[in-house]
């Protein structure tokens, strides 16, 4: 199981997520239910699975997919490589309409 070494700078668990607060709610509601883990959306981009960094600090203890990798010895921290910043959601919501 690959896990970012570093959070991106749009972290879904950060103010600066480009996704809602209700989105936000979802993904990690979906992640609990499923037990399973979130793919930070750059990597997901990429046509990768790598595991936010963020996800993996505040609730792997939670996940049992991380917890077994741990136990199997299986967790990979790799380089976050796309480290642009995009637009989050809060200043999407800021910007003025035309």
């Amino acid at each position: 199981m690959k896990i970012y070494s570093e959070q991106c700078k749009n972290c879904l668990l950060s103010p600066d997520s480009i996704v809602s607060p209700a989105r936000r709610k979802e993904l990690l509601q979906g992640c609990a239910n499923e037990q399973t883990h979130f793919s930070c959306h750059k990597s997901t981009i990429a046509g990768s699975d790598i595991c936010c960094k963020k996800f993996f600090d505040d609730f792997g203890h939670v996940s049992q997919m991380i917890r077994i990798s741990e136990r199997l010895g299986m967790i990979e921290f790799v380089p976050q490589t796309d480290t642009t910043k995009l637009i989050s959601y809060r200043e999407q919501q800021l910007k003025p309409t035309k």
